[in-house]
């Protein structure tokens, strides 16, 4: 008779494994801490500069037009004239949709405009507490200013 020989892992290397596995999570875990909030401040980046483009382009229009055209998201100079800079006075309809003149997304629920101030998904209306104190980037309780003489839509840092 042959002898029974076992085959499998023995408990030394299930345990050298185990320690592995923790040593990688505790690595990989504080790198995918921060993944929602870099997620939101990416966002609202890209809208606000998206803001920004549109802005941009209806002051070129204006420079460029001597009669009445078409802006943004289905505006007209002649039913929604534009300020004497050739910015318009508002980028929205009202605070539920503080973007709608601007972006063809009128479905603008993560942007918020709570007293002349627009805050977007990494803000929250002021009211978030997560503030990480990055410059340029959007969090805590910063917010966003439309400045219709100018044309600039900019993140204001509140530290």
């Amino acid at each position: 008779m042959k002898p029974y020989k076992k085959s499998g892992f023995t408990l030394v290397e299930l345990i050298f494994v185990i320690v592995i596995i923790g040593f990688l999570s505790a690595v990989a875990i504080p790198k995918f801490a921060n993944l929602t909030d870099n997620s939101k401040s990416a966002s609202e980046l890209a809208t606000a500069s998206s803001v920004q483009s549109a802005l941009d382009a209806i002051h070129s229009e204006w420079i460029s037009n001597t009669c009445d055209f078409d802006w943004g998201n289905g505006k007209n100079t002649a039913t929604t004239p534009l300020n004497a800079s050739g910015y318009p006075d508002s980028l929205g309809s009202d605070s539920a949709h503080p973007l709608d003149y601007i972006l063809k997304n009128t479905d603008n629920g993560d942007w918020v405009l709570v007293g002349g101030k627009y805050y977007g998904p990494a803000t929250k209306d002021g009211t978030s507490t997560k503030d990480r104190n990055i410059a340029h980037k959007p969090e805590g309780n910063d917010y966003w200013e439309y400045n219709a003489a100018a044309g600039t839509f900019t993140l204001i840092d509140v530290n």
